[in-house]
Order: structure tokens, then sequence, then C-alpha cells
């Protein structure tokens, strides 16, 4: 095998979902381009179906009449909100799709932290709850139980469409690749250096530094997903709240700064990732996804500004990352 510069890579962008999705091609696949570039136009139809900011997508539609009558969907968000469910499930209700109410009365949608009432809280927890989501099998179609409920699938949407686009890249024959949302999530396939068997480096980010590394971790055929409330938060009386909600409660969660999970699918990892680190670490330890330890990296809060302590579990492969490394 010729050696090659593993700095020569190529990085195909789109816009969409609020963030810039990009797919980034080892040196030697930069011929691969125009099937990065027609992989991410699925991106506009994922979107299309998926978003709460147009009306006229599938979910606003769901979201107005769902609890008046059944509404039916395609098959694939019907079966995206199947895997949100289990994973509800799975979590303990740390995971909810349906979680939306609440994140508005602590103003984290408009970016605004406040601390709501507690007669805010309570109403807007009786508009939430995965358990209240009705699926219909034979017509594929969602009722709510409850009046004003909405679901937001922004916890596990990204991660579905990076699943998609890395599965029509598979299909067009390309596997060695990373592709990431808006750093939010990232799928690595096969290797930068195509053939080397070693995979791509992705960094931990700190939580509260992200342009300072904690440590590398090489990927090769997995996702990653970190969930943590180190970017959004506001303090009240001197107390500080993050923008991740425990939906079972109606108040900020987790005891950690964040927490990064390693999975198969992006969908999954972030599914996992947000509902692990609202459930709290000691939900984390031992943690198994099909009899499997999950390889997880916790990040805590150190006792000085910014000072972090970081332990892990599973499989994890250790790397020194170079300086243009994804960082998550």
């Amino acid at each position: 095998m010729e050696s090659e510069n593993p700095a020569l890579l190529t990085h195909v962008s789109r816009r969409a979902m609020a963030t810039e999705f990009v797919v980034i091609l080892p040196a030697a696949r930069a011929d691969a381009v125009e099937i990065a570039v027609s992989a991410l136009e699925l991106l506009d139809s994922i979107e299309q179906s998926l978003t709460i900011y147009r009306p006229d997508s599938e979910i606003s539609r769901v979201n107005r009449m769902a609890f008046a009558e059944p509404v039916p969907v395609t098959d694939a968000t019907f079966q995206l909100l199947q895997r949100a469910i289990r994973w509800s499930q799975r979590t303990n209700g740390g995971f909810d799709v349906t979680a939306g109410p609440l994140v508005e009365a602590w103003g984290f949608t408009t970016r605004s932290g406040k601390k709501p009432t507690e007669q805010a809280i309570e109403q807007a927890r009786q508009r939430v709850g995965y358990e209240k989501i009705e699926l219909s099998e034979p017509d594929r179609s969602i009722r709510f139980a409850a009046e004003g409920m909405s679901i937001n699938l922004g916890a596990i949407g990204k991660g579905d469409a990076l699943d998609q686009v890395a599965e029509r890249l598979h299909r067009d024959g390309l596997h060695d690749f990373l592709i990431h949302g808006g750093n939010s999530s990232i799928i690595a396939a096969g290797d930068q250096i195509v053939g080397s068997e070693q995979g791509w480096p992705v960094g931990v980010a700190h939580p509260t530094k992200p342009k300072h590394r904690l440590a590398g971790i090489m990927l090769r055929d997995q996702a990653i997903a970190t969930s943590g409330s180190g970017k959004q938060f506001f303090h009240h009386r001197g107390r500080r709240y993050g923008h991740v909600i425990d939906p079972r409660t109606g108040y900020p969660a987790g005891d950690l700064l964040s927490l990064t999970v390693l999975m198969e699918r992006a969908s999954d990892a972030d599914a996992c990732a947000t509902g692990l680190f609202v459930a709290g670490s000691e939900r984390t330890e031992n943690f198994t996804v099909d009899e499997v330890l999950l390889p997880l990296v916790r990040v805590r809060a150190g006792h000085r500004q910014d000072s972090v302590s970081m332990d892990w579990q599973g499989e994890i492969h250790w790397v020194e990352t170079p300086d243009d490394a994804v960082s998550r």
C-alpha cells in the first residue's frame, strides 16, 4: 500500500436541520465527491419530514392533528418514532421526544434561559410523556392521548439523518468516510488512511471549553454522540441550570457535565446519550446493549472553574488526536 498524507482530506458540506452536515473523504477517495454530494441531498427530504419549523412538515402535521385523530406518516418517520420510544423505555423516560413544552418553559428553545414557576412546570408536564403516544402498526399512524402534546425529534433526528446518509454512501460504493452533523454526532466508516484498518481519530471535547480536547478515540464503523449541559445553561440565585431537562420531573437533570457513548448507529447513540445523561451517572454503570457493556465516557465537574474529571467503561480505542481531528 502506498503511503498517503492523512491531512489531504476532502470536505463536502450541506446546510440542513439548523446545522452543517459534513462528509469527510480520505485522500485516496477524493474522487468520490459526487457520491458525497448526492448522499447529502437526502437531507432536504429528511428535514421536510422531521422539522417542527415548517408548518407543512410531517411532524408539524402530527403535532396539529394527532390529538383529534390518528395521523398516518411515512414508514421512515413511523420507524424513527418506534426507535425513539424504545429508547424512552430503556432509559426509564430519561429520553422523551415529547419533552418540548418543558424545554420551552425553561426558555432554552430561544436560548433565553429562565426559571419558570412551579405552576408553569406542572402545566408543561401535563403535555409531556412518551407513553401518551399511540402508534398503530396496521395504518402507520400516530395519535396523542393528551391535548397539547407535541413531538420534537431534535435529540434523535440528526442522528437518523446521519444514518440515512451513511447508508446511501455505502450503497453507492463508498466505505471510507467520516460524517458529522454540527459535531453533535459522528459516524466513522472504514479508515482515514484507506486500507490501514485503523479508523478515524475523533476528539472528546472539554464540556465548557469545546476547543480543548480531553482525549482522543479511534473510531471504525461506529457512531459517537455526546449529551451535556456545558454549553447551554444559566444561573439563578447562585445555582446553575443546564438545558437538558428531565421529562419526568420537569427540571434540568444530570450529575455529569457530559456523557459520550459509542454505538453502531448515530440515532441510537443520540437517544442513548441523552437518556442516560438525564438518568444520571449511576444509571450508566454497567449499562448494556444487547448484553454488551456500552462503551461510554463520563465527564464530571471538578472543584475549580472549568476543571473536570473523566472516567469510562467498555471497549474504547484511545489515541493521540491530531490538530485537525473532529471533536465531539
